[in-house]
């Protein structure tokens, strides 16, 4: 969505507008709304000079949703690359004070009556979704916070208002559109690596109906058991495909039937689409996401996961070409080589080793250990030496010389793009 909180705000005061006068409370109290009062997002004190009862829901306080912005960060900290951050969706988390103002005699009853009723309506709706009007669909979450009452207290001193009865809640994750992606965009070389986005042009959604979805990228939580067998955890966006593994292709209003009820897998350059709607799991699929299961063999998509490289993943539906067709924009994303942990993370003993997995792909795949590449051979390896099996599911390998008990990573990189971690070795 575009940046315009009001409409977000609007929404949720809309809420309770709306389901006023069917609340419960007003049949316990003889059938119809004994008050109706102004439904507002005034701050407290703008709030006391209204005449008139009031409920007021009050945005406050807005900051950056850490867990979705370090999707973002991740790729480059890992020095994979991916979209500068001003190409990311800015996601935001709102902060909302919900507090009811009636002056009188009746007027303690009459606020706590309204609280009584926003607070029931706000608890029915944990997700609140855009109207037919949005100009963008939207879609999020409306949870009530914790605050202690010394914190609740300087947030009404700030505003000069009396204190009363009131609640925060919080509207995540909302997602603001991130500028234009360029054509290209100038690599950035660092100390240890280099961070560029990729080359392929990015197209952005095509012209059409203004509720038609957007996609934002893709995500995968994981874990990996270090060296030294603690679990570790990881983030990853746009580096987020293994053979094997499910991956979250995360957008809005997914899934609409006749729009955005398939996924198609592209070439880097938008050539060859294939329809890999199979790969999707519908059970844990919602309108903001697309869950992925890629097959563990690597072949020819989508009856199998495509070899490592860089493609493009979209939505839409029909026929390329046929009457009717639709598609949203592309986003980038990178197919990784599959390592497989098995037997333990750490290998050690007599060399060879021998690693089981999918997509090396002979003359594509390179394994080092550590920082130095081994040499691939077509015989037994020897120290420094791996030889890839043909069905691109295995290899053995020996490590280089060096400091015995020295436990180092063993990678593997395929046409470029290096597996997850996964084993070590030790010398």
């Amino acid at each position: 969505m575009t940046l315009d909180l009001a409409e977000i705000t609007e929404s949720l005061i809309g809420l309770v507008k709306n389901q006023w006068t069917a609340a419960p409370i007003w049949t316990q109290l003889g059938g119809t709304p004994t008050f109706t009062p102004s439904f507002t997002g005034l701050a407290p004190d703008a709030a006391n000079q209204q005449s008139g009862p009031q409920l007021s829901l009050y945005l406050y306080h807005v900051e950056s949703d850490n867990a979705q912005q370090s999707l973002s960060w991740q790729p480059w900290m890992q020095g994979a690359g991916g979209q500068p951050v001003r190409f990311q969706p800015l996601a935001l988390d709102l902060f909302y004070l919900l507090f009811a103002h009636c002056e009188g005699e009746t007027g303690w009853s009459q606020e706590q009556e309204a609280m009584s009723v926003a607070l029931r309506i706000y608890h029915a709706n944990p997700v609140v979704r855009s109207g037919p009007s949005a100009t963008v669909p939207w879609e999020l979450t409306l949870t009530m916070e914790h605050r202690s009452y010394d914190e609740l207290s300087r947030l009404w001193q700030a505003t000069t208002a009396p204190l009363r009865m009131s609640v925060v809640y919080r509207a995540a994750v909302v997602f603001i559109d991130p500028d234009q992606m360029p054509d290209s965009v100038t690599v950035i070389k660092t100390k240890s690596f280099t961070l560029a986005a990729d080359p392929v042009k990015l197209p952005l959604p095509p012209p059409g109906p203004t509720d038609y979805p957007v996609l934002f990228g893709t995500s995968r939580q994981g874990s990996y058991v270090g060296p030294t067998g603690a679990a570790e955890s990881f983030s990853l966006s746009n580096v987020a495909l293994v053979p094997g593994q499910n991956a979250v292709l995360l957008g809005s209003d997914l899934g609409v039937s006749g729009e955005s009820d398939r996924v198609y897998l592209l070439a880097a350059d938008g050539s060859g689409e294939v329809d890999v709607t199979a790969w999707a799991v519908p059970a844990d699929s919602t309108s903001a996401k697309f869950v992925l299961d890629l097959p563990s063999a690597v072949g020819t998509a989508p009856a199998d996961s495509p070899q490592p490289g860089v493609y493009q993943l979209r939505v839409g539906s029909g026929a390329l070409g046929s009457p009717g067709a639709k598609r949203s924009g592309s986003i980038s994303v990178t197919v990784a080589p599959y390592v497989n942990p098995a037997g333990g993370p750490v290998l050690s003993g007599a060399a060879p080793f021998t690693v089981t997995g999918a997509g090396f792909v002979a003359g594509q795949t390179e394994v080092l250990v550590g920082t130095t590449g081994l040499s691939v051979v077509t015989a037994a390896p020897t120290t420094g030496q791996v030889r890839l099996d043909p069905s691109g599911t295995s290899f053995a390998f020996a490590p280089p010389a060096g400091p015995s008990t020295t436990v180092l990573p063993m990678r593997v990189r395929v046409n470029g793009i290096e597996s997850e971690p996964a084993l070590w070795v030790t010398l």
